[in-house]
């Protein structure tokens, strides 16, 4: 058969994402901050929009009722639809154009159904949350401005380099010694520790490790003190060198920090050869040192989280779901604006621009419309599922995974993995990730309701908070105590729980809870 070129036509499906579909599946997983600097960009590039002053509107919040579990109340709002770009431009004499346009409720199934491509612990009590919950929802997450003015201004900050180099000019060494000091400055870590080996530096500088380790004497002279160390023991060292209380005996504990770690009380009486006394003075100058010299000069800012979603009770006992307002900007298309240049434009390319523009706009009034209602209805579907953790409390959190959310919301379990991704939920137990309320189930013991993860933690840690000193529980009785609770779990599961809380051993809490001192 002869090998000749043909021309064939095939005919086949395949999904495309549009370049607006692809940052509406974005916009749903940006957190609040993330969302206001995009849209800071948009109104950047885009003459047609401009950011409006969040109001209150007349919509009712979301409502459950407890008893029955119906939906009363506006879920959503109605809002009068926004004329396309080409309505614009092929309309002039429109009339009808206000100065600011309403969002689009009717979409199509675009942005749920096409999104099929991927698949915090409690911060405060609830006192504390009650409070929060209470001032934010009056307000709305917004903060009157002349209580944070002056408070939340920050001043200049001095590195610990910064303070180290101004003490670098005083000290009386060679030129050579200051560079290097200078040197090991740079290789501080935050804590103020030297993070690279005295071998090391001084292949660098082409020295003897003995004059490095000479240098660095002079360089852990400086303020504050502790710093240039090596590692803890030498930190704290240094410490009690310049408070004149580095004895043999204090030495000699310091260099077996493990044992005082372990509680393991009688092997330092041992070693140190002091009674009991003054063991315990020694151990309460070391609890008065920093171990952290360096962090007195860190510049970590902490971050408010601002809930997107409030949860609370009506006075009928169901639970409201409202968003924050002061998370969704209330962003605006310029018809005064847009009729006003529209008029004039007479170039091709100029009315093209235009039509961009308006287009743009449109979509974006639109998709932050609709990301505001995904949130709502996930936010819902939590509420319904979590209902009794809302009530009682974490031990009564149940298993639930983002397909059974989808399904109830009739979306693609992607698309409520984006929603719940960097969202807070402000509710009567406190400030909560959505990701929180999406825990494991444990099997029951004889094929009951499962448990959630999360609530057999809290049980475990229950447990061991209210164990005396005299009992302490091993994994294995606390396996025996869930079961008799109704949890069917393993023992290396009890143990994988206990360690992600932070829980040491049997062994270790006997010996911290019966210690002597």
């Amino acid at each position: 058969m002869a090998v000749s070129p043909r021309i064939e036509l095939k005919l086949s499906q395949s999904l495309v994402m549009t370049p607006q579909l692809q940052q509406a599946i974005k916009l749903l997983q940006y957190s609040n901050m993330d969302l206001m600097d995009f849209i800071a960009e948009e109104i950047e590039k885009n003459p047609l929009l401009e950011i409006g002053e969040s109001e209150k509107t007349d919509d009712k919040p979301y409502e459950l009722s407890t008893e029955s579990g119906n939906e009363s109340g506006n879920e959503f709002g109605e809002a009068t639809p926004i004329a396309t770009a080409d309505d614009y431009l092929n309309n002039p004499g429109s009339e009808n154009l206000n100065s600011e346009s309403a969002l689009d409720t009717n979409y199509d199934n675009d942005f749920n159904n096409d999104c099929a491509i991927d698949n915090i612990q409690n911060t405060s009590s609830d006192e504390d949350s009650g409070l929060m919950s209470k001032s934010m929802i009056g307000s709305g997450g917004n903060f009157d401005a002349s209580d944070t003015d002056i408070d939340y201004k920050l001043s200049e900050h001095i590195s610990l380099s910064d303070h180290l180099l101004e003490q670098l000019n005083l000290i009386s060494c060679s030129v050579d010694d200051k560079n290097i000091i200078r040197f090991l400055i740079g290789m501080l870590d935050e804590a103020g520790y030297l993070s690279e080996s005295i071998d090391l530096i001084a292949e660098r500088f082409g020295s003897e490790p003995h004059e490095i380790e000479r240098i660095l004497e002079i360089a852990q002279t400086m303020e504050p003190v502790g710093v240039f160390a090596r590692d803890l023991k030498e930190c704290l060292k240094i410490q009690q060198r310049n408070n004149d209380r580095l004895d043999p005996a204090m030495e000699i504990l310091l260099d077996n920090l493990n044992y005082l770690a372990n509680r393991d009380y009688n092997s330092l009486l041992r070693l140190c050869m002091v009674d009991t006394e003054d063991l315990k003075d020694m151990i309460e100058e070391i609890q008065a040192l920093n171990p952290r010299p360096g962090h007195a000069f860190s510049n970590n800012i902490s971050q408010t989280v601002i809930p997107d979603v409030f949860i609370r009770k009506n006075n009928q006992g169901n639970w409201i779901v409202e968003l924050n307002s002061e998370t969704l900007p209330r962003v605006l298309f310029n018809n005064h604006y847009f009729m006003e240049i529209k008029d004039k434009t007479k170039n091709k390319d100029d009315k093209n621009y235009l039509a961009e523009c308006a287009a743009s706009a449109n979509w974006l009034v639109k998709a932050l419309d609709q990301r505001a209602r995904t949130i709502l209805k996930v936010s819902t579907e939590l509420v319904k599922h979590q209902e009794n953790f809302f009530e009682k409390g974490v031990q009564h959190l149940r298993p639930l995974n983002l397909k059974t959310i989808a399904d109830a919301i009739e979306m693609h379990e992607s698309t409520v993995s984006r929603v719940t991704s960097n969202k807070y939920i402000s509710t009567n137990r406190g400030l909560f990730e959505m990701k929180y309320f999406f825990t494991t189930g444990i099997s029951a013991v004889e094929g009951g309701e499962s448990h959630s993860s999360e609530s057999v933690k809290h049980t475990i840690q229950s447990l061991i908070d209210a164990e005396l000193p005299k009992k302490i529980l091993s994994d294995d009785k606390l396996v025996d105590i869930l079961k008799s609770q109704g949890v069917d779990i393993a023992r290396r599961t009890v143990a994988k729980y206990r360690e992600s809380l932070n829980i040491p051993s049997s062994i270790q809490r006997r010996r911290i809870k019966n210690a002597a001192f």
